[in-house]
């Protein structure tokens, strides 16, 4: 009922939008197609000099420009990514904390290897939680994402690829853009830009957006609420410019988990969960009460979700010093706050019939504990109601109980990143050199703290469930799960961590014309990385204030509210000094005026994380940072860009060198990781076709062959298996079809099989999702968009079971996993005046 009275507020605001309509003005067939894959188009990421367009780079390169990213209406950073070959995307989590992963690195690593800029300066120096801070509003004008090419050179930490938005700068003249939008699912949101002159010189722009939403998946309660303004000043000079900026974003989002699935081969929804709009998280679980040393209940709340908080001050010099020599200065404070509180999944063999749970030793033991006090079996009990549970095995359809886990964790940091270089350029060569600072200062680094575990039934909305011991009468004479929490100890770490990081990155890049249609460049990177970090372990089962009497018997006959885990009051300081260099050669190749051969090799590195040493502090003084991860790649590359069909493909090797590969058993029973390497061959395209001016194809997409290297021992059959998580064929083709008034599309996006686990047992199988909308034009200011996403509602799997113990996947009845988001429409209005 709630989903169709969605529906219907959502036609009555486009009904009510399409009764504004007037005759709007016929579009010329110039004006209704973009220049195909916009070769002409001035790029500012990846290279140094002035003027090079994306036919001349010698990079792999995809734009998107205020349109695109429009029409795109993408839910978070993440998700606009798909549109980038060879980036595969794990969008299932809702708005953010999702990943991606480029060119055959494994999913669920966030955005590890990727450098995210804004305006050419890294969001967050070493990518931790980087679509957090990164949102999308009509204040972006366009996007350039780099695949390998010179990104391990002109950022940090994005040896693989660097994601630079560019925001939208004020005009001579006074304009506007202001966007309504609705969806399906609860979402409504208002974006706003405007810029004008203020004097002979200055300008300024303002902007951002206002967003509510109950999200696609049904939580019963609203967590995704908040927005940000951005403001920007422009001061034009005779030989340059001054860019001031500012923003402040405040925001919650939810996380969305694996939720229980059935039939591995063909994954589908077991009776009371919706594979497609739901999710265990509900109101019964929304506020949470945690038990404290001194025996009082901290209380959180999953409507404050994922809270952030995220102000910047900037700036950019461009300045020309004499006819040859330019100089560029940029810098950015960003303050960071963010709390994660989030509820997730154990492995799969906690999705438990429910009578067979009651037979555990734990329950046993405690009817044997209560023996005394009458005790005779135990029951399940619902914690809101206090009902008891008479026949666990009909219910919700599935006589099953689960175990989750709460997890929290806080980043307050301050960050300043510095970029100055001079470029001199002269006849047939450019030559930059510059030095990148990057100083954080972490009051609170974001270590994960396991709270408890809580039990409840598997269905849409789950509620806790107590296991209590009754009598003959089923009166409840003890308990074994305090609030449906099964204990404040879980032994999982309540680690405390803060630090700094210093680096400092000293870059060289020369691009030299050789002739007229050759045009070669190399560049080298030296970075020095001081990292100083301090974390307590954690003082786990500590006795709970008054939880025994003096002889040291429960007083209250509840075992789970006895002994908690705490920080600890000792810390340990751990220091490193680290520097690497990168480098990389190139080259460009122009046949004529349509036709371009590229080339490269390059040899990067990820620096090791300030946040590494807190999350391995449980081996105390022996925790350390994590080790620098080396990648390098080769590719060659064309392009052509005709009349009515341009393309550009990148052959293309990477190799990820000294990887930790977590999660399976060694003989002994214990977690036995191994550093490996990963080795991906592949070809990346982009295609346009327009055989008329009406009618357009854009395909995109990546062909690889994505394996693991470096296994041994016990684990040498492993070698040469698929990276887990990552596909092998991603295809992405839209048609367009344009009218005197706007255009209709089509997308079919096609995600091969792939597999959650690295000994490659459980297969993820492969999947296809179709989207369509329109754009209709009623004047050349007033515009309506309207998009439907996963049409035929596919249950395509993202990840399995991320949290499965030792990697053990395949072969449940029941099990854990991500599935796409369901079906969703919606609908956007924009006024530009």
């Amino acid at each position: 009922m709630a989903k169709a009275i969605r529906y219907t507020s959502l036609a009555a605001a486009i009904a009510a939008c399409l009764s504004t309509g007037v005759n709007a003005n016929q579009q010329s067939s110039e004006e209704k197609a973009n220049d195909l894959l916009d070769m002409e188009r001035i790029i500012v990421t990846g290279g140094t000099g002035r003027g090079l367009t994306k036919l001349e780079s010698s990079v792999s390169i995809t734009t998107l420009n205020a349109d695109q990213l429009s029409r795109e209406q993408a839910l978070g950073t993440a998700d606009l990514l798909e549109v980038v070959p060879g980036f595969w995307v794990e969008d299932s989590g809702g708005e953010t904390n999702n990943n991606v992963a480029p060119r055959g690195l494994r999913g669920g690593e966030g955005f590890r290897y990727i450098g995210v800029q804004e305006d050419g300066l890294p969001v967050v120096y070493d990518g931790v939680w980087v679509d957090f801070y990164q949102r999308q509003d009509i204040t972006i004008e366009h996007m350039e994402a780099v695949r390998g090419g010179t990104s391990g050179l002109l950022t940090t930490n994005g040896p693989a690829a660097m994601v630079n938005f560019i925001t939208r700068k004020p005009d001579d003249m006074e304009e506007a853009t202001l966007r309504f939008t609705a969806a399906d699912y609860g979402l409504y949101r208002t974006d706003l830009y405007y810029g004008t002159p203020i004097g002979d010189d200055w300008k300024m722009a303002v902007g951002g957006y206002y967003r509510v939403s109950d999200g696609v998946r049904n939580t019963e309660f609203t967590a995704d609420q908040g927005g940000q303004l951005r403001v920007t000043l422009m001061r034009e000079f005779d030989k340059g410019s001054l860019t001031l900026s500012a923003k402040h974003l405040n925001d919650h989002t939810t996380f969305f988990v694996p939720i229980p699935l059935q039939d591995q081969q063909n994954p589908k929804g077991i009776p009371g969960v919706d594979p497609k709009f739901g999710t265990l998280i509900g109101n019964d679980q929304r506020r949470l009460d945690y038990l404290q040393k001194d025996g009082s209940y901290l209380t959180r709340d999953l409507k404050d979700g994922q809270h952030t908080q995220f102000s910047t001050l900037g700036y950019n010099l461009d300045w020309e010093l004499n006819d040859n020599w330019l100089l560029n200065a940029a810098g950015r404070y960003s303050s960071f706050e963010n709390d994660m509180y989030i509820l997730l999944n154990f492995d799969n063999s906690t999705l438990v019939d429910a009578n067979s749970r009651l037979e555990y030793q734990d329950v046993q033991n405690m009817l044997t504990t209560f023996a005394d006090d009458g005790a005779v079996k135990a029951m399940y009990r619902f914690v809101g109601s206090e009902q008891l549970l008479q026949n666990p095995e009909t219910l919700n359809g599935n006589g099953l109980v689960t175990t989750s886990y709460p997890l929290y964790s806080r980043y307050d940091a301050e960050q300043f990143v510095n970029k100055l270089s001079v470029t001199y350029e002269g006849e047939q060569h450019s030559l930059t050199m510059g030095w990148l600072f990057a100083y954080v200062d972490a009051d609170s680094l974001p270590v994960d703290k396991w709270e408890s575990q809580f039990l409840t039934e598997v269905r849409d909305n789950a509620r806790r469930l107590d296991i209590v011991a009754v009598d003959n009468n089923n009166n409840v004479v003890g308990q074994l799960t305090d609030r449906g929490s099964t204990g404040y100890a879980p032994g999982w770490g309540q680690a405390t961590a803060f630090g700094t990081t210093t680096s400092h990155s000293f870059f060289i890049n020369e691009e030299f014309q050789v002739t007229d249609d050759l045009r070669l460049d190399g560049g080298l990177r030296y970075e020095i990385l001081s990292l100083d970090s301090t974390a307590s372990g954690t003082l786990f089962a500590q006795p709970v204030n008054g939880a025994f009497d003096e002889n040291g018997n429960d007083i209250d006959n509840n075992l789970a509210n006895n002994y908690v885990d705490m920080p600890s009051h000792k810390f340990y300081n751990k220091q490193s000094d680290e520097s690497e260099l990168a480098w990389t050669l190139g080259f460009n190749y122009t046949l004529n005026d349509t036709t371009a051969f590229f080339a490269r090799y390059a040899d990067a590195f990820e620096m090791p994380r300030l946040l590494s040493h807190g999350q391995t502090i449980h081996s105390g003084e022996n925790a350390t940072f994590n080790e620098t991860v080396n990648l390098t790649f080769s590719e060659f590359g064309a392009r052509f860009s005709g009349d009515t069909f341009s393309t550009s493909a990148t052959l293309f090797q990477t190799k990820f060198k000294d990887l930790t590969e977590r999660n399976f058993t060694g003989d002994d029973g214990a977690v036995a990781n191994q550093t490996i390497d990963t080795v991906t061959t592949g070809i990346e395209f982009e295609a346009v076709w327009q055989p008329i001016s009406d009618l357009r194809f854009d395909l995109t997409g990546v062909a690889q062959n994505p394996e693991m290297e470096g296994f041994d021992q016990n684990y040498s059959h492993w070698e040469g298996n698929q990276v887990k998580r990552t596909p092998k064929v991603q295809l992405r083709l839209t048609p367009t079809y344009y009218f005197d008034n706007g255009d209709v599309y089509l997308t079919a996006h096609y995600l091969g099989d792939r597999f959650s686990d690295g000994e490659n047992k459980f297969e993820l199988p492969a999947y296809m999702t179709v989207d369509a909308g329109i754009n209709y034009h009623f004047t050349d200011h007033l515009k309506l968009h309207v998009k439907a996403t996963n049409l035929t509602n596919e249950i395509g799997l993202t990840e399995g079971n991320p949290r499965a113990i030792n990697d053990q996947q395949a072969g449940f009845e029941y099990y854990y996993a991500r599935p796409i988001l369901g079906r969703t429409a919606s609908a956007s209005i924009t006024l530009d005046f």
